[in-house]
């Protein structure tokens, strides 16, 4: 019977053992514990549902077959329950692997339906005519491109939170949503587990970037009410850093136009003397008339005369 490990956070967790060991999908502690669960679930999903079956079956039934009918209904319901529970790690995997798992199916699929309604030739004929526009032209190279990066980031966030971050009794991470293209990467909605913050998963916002080999990595609230949902958005390339085409500039003309150069006024090289005209220094000018018995002081200063009343004497 193998032994309940809980080990080192950073050791044989999330599926992969040691070195020489085997590896697996589940651990044995987190299978364990599912299964306690899944067993205490049952009897209580089994108790409630039989008194409530028992209550609306009492008016329909006869008194012998209202407690073996409602155990019935109890035990059904129950065991559903319990098994989905049960069974939640290998649902949990299958998620994470889903994009893969469909791709395969379709591929498989499609090529055994072609077979089974043409031939082989024609068969590889329309595979061929699906994968040549992919890789030929390149809009739909760049979205192929985009589509895969976004399958490999959810798969290295995985790997990524195995590495730093805590987990539970019940091997429990923060959930990886779908992944989307963005222009300068992807965005990846993550719904965080119970003891866990985006201020912690800030602090491992470079070791986010070194595993999804991306130059960086954001995290915003994907919703104000909910702290748990985030955005975590890698970013590999800088699009504000390449050339982006305007359509202003189809409505410049294209003729070239004659530059218009302003008339330049000419500077003399040096003074001509002759060209200056003499100036008079003869003062011909006429005084102005006395006003008030009073003359203008040459040179336009103010000289004070004698008062008009000989009685007062002048200081």
């Amino acid at each position: 019977m193998p032994q309940r490990t809980f080990g080192s956070p950073n050791k044989n967790r999330g599926g992969y053992g040691r070195r020489g060991s085997a590896v697996t999908i589940i651990q044995t502690n987190v299978h364990y514990s599912y299964l306690r669960t899944a067993k205490i679930t049952f009897y209580v999903v089994l108790i409630v549902v039989a008194l409530v079956t028992a209550v609306i079956s009492a008016e329909h039934l006869h008194g012998i077959l209202v407690v073996p009918f409602s155990l019935a209904v109890g035990t059904v319901i129950g065991g559903l329950v319990a098994c989905v529970i049960a069974i939640w790690p290998v649902l949990r995997a299958i998620w994470w692997w889903l994009p893969e798992i469909t791709f395969v199916l379709l591929l498989v699929g499609g090529w055994a339906y072609l077979q089974e309604q043409t031939s082989p030739i024609i068969t590889g004929v329309i595979y061929a005519s699906i994968i040549a526009p992919i890789s030929l032209i390149p809009v739909l190279r760049r979205s192929t491109l985009a589509l895969a990066w976004c399958v490999i980031v959810r798969h290295r966030l995985r790997a990524c939170f195995i590495s730093f971050l805590p987990t539970d009794r019940h091997g429990h991470l923060p959930f990886i949503g779908l992944a989307i293209p963005t222009p300068v990467g992807e965005r990846v909605r993550v719904w965080l587990r119970p003891g866990l913050s985006a201020d912690e998963i800030e602090k491992q916002l470079g070791k986010i970037a070194v595993a999804c080999w991306a130059a960086s990595v954001t995290v915003t609230k994907a919703r104000k009410t909910n702290a748990a949902s985030i955005y975590l958005d890698i970013k590999r390339r800088e699009v504000l850093g390449g050339m982006v085409g305007s359509p202003l500039t189809e409505d410049l003309p294209t003729a070239e136009v004659p530059a218009i150069t302003p008339p330049v006024a000419a500077v003399p090289a040096q003074l001509d003397l002759a060209d200056v005209p003499d100036i008079d220094d003869t003062d011909t000018t006429e005084r102005p008339a006395k006003k008030n018995g009073r003359s203008p002081a040459a040179g336009g200063t103010f000289a004070p005369t004698a008062p008009d009343n000989p009685d007062l004497d002048w200081v």
